[in-house]
């Protein structure tokens, strides 16, 4: 029993994880209709760039929170203008995924030269250890819960209740008919960059204890595109359901084998496309102007 409880919870916050950076991934989508593949490189550059902050700069958490913010959102706009901007009207839309494709090696080349090839160490957001009978878990698990459903809330409320979000969604739906009522599209489209760059560094910080700061976080990426198919591709609610299962199906596999957990993991994500192939929550992304 006690063991099932460890499993959940570490399902549960590795699915939280995942599903940050499906958030992101979505929010792009909606906005500018463009599947960002270097959204994994921007997770990892999160994990090195709260290293920084945290083990470079010695800053305390409340600075590592306030200056975290500010780079990301930093980060978000330059990825912006310089993967998006300047090939917007580009009359291939290919040509942004491909330049997309192109930052991902940019950025691994990048956290290479800067903070080296080795893994890097971060010690735990949130240390100490909670036992449950025979089961043990790190509190920085759990605070990956909190944090997660958090900025979960968050972003929720600034969508679908702020006047912001509903500018931010008037420019995902119709960038031309936005730019005719005098929605400022351009700092609209910003600003999502802005906060999709906030989710995944965040967290990549988060994960950055768990596993090691390095390259490799980058791969997160695939569970999180697997969280997006299976709650259904467009939806941000199916994106944070699906991802939570991902991470429990990749926890709960371990009862089975070790070795094959993402074997088992898209196994299953494979059996619920034969049967529902728009997955849970599906539904048509609408093409952007």
């Amino acid at each position: 029993m006690y063991l099932y409880i460890q499993l959940a919870i570490t399902g549960v916050s590795m699915g939280m994880l995942y599903a940050l950076m499906a958030m992101g991934l979505i929010l792009i989508v909606k906005a500018v209709g463009v599947l960002n593949f270097a959204h994994g490189q921007l997770f990892m550059l999160g994990s090195y760039l709260t290293f920084m902050l945290t083990h470079q700069w010695n800053l305390p958490l409340w600075g590592v929170v306030l200056c975290g913010i500010v780079v990301f959102a930093i980060c978000g706009a330059a990825y912006m203008f310089a993967c998006y901007w300047p090939l917007r009207n580009s009359p291939w839309k290919v040509t942004v995924i491909i330049s997309t494709l192109g930052a991902s090696i940019a950025l691994e080349e990048l956290v290479r030269i800067i903070w080296g090839s080795n893994p890097l160490t971060m010690k735990p957001i949130v240390e100490g250890t909670l036992y449950i009978g025979s089961a043990y878990l790190s509190y920085q698990y759990l605070f990956i819960i909190l944090i997660g459903g958090g900025l979960m809330a968050f972003v929720y409320f600034l969508f679908e209740k702020s006047f912001i979000g509903k500018l931010m969604q008037a420019t995902a739906q119709d960038r031309y008919a936005a730019d005719l009522i005098g929605i400022p599209t351009v700092v609209a489209i910003v600003a999502t960059y802005m906060i999709s760059m906030c989710l995944s560094g965040t967290g990549g910080w988060l994960a950055g204890p768990l596993f090691l700061v390095s390259q490799s976080l980058s791969s997160f990426a695939q569970k999180a595109f697997a969280g997006i198919v299976l709650g259904g591709f467009g939806s941000v609610k199916g994106a944070i359901v699906g991802c939570i299962l991902i991470g429990l199906i990749e926890s709960f596999s371990l009862l089975i084998t070790d070795s094959y957990k993402d074997a088992i993991v898209f196994l299953v994500l494979i059996i619920v496309l034969v049967v529902r192939p728009t997955g849970i929550f599906g539904e048509k992304i609408a093409e952007k102007a």
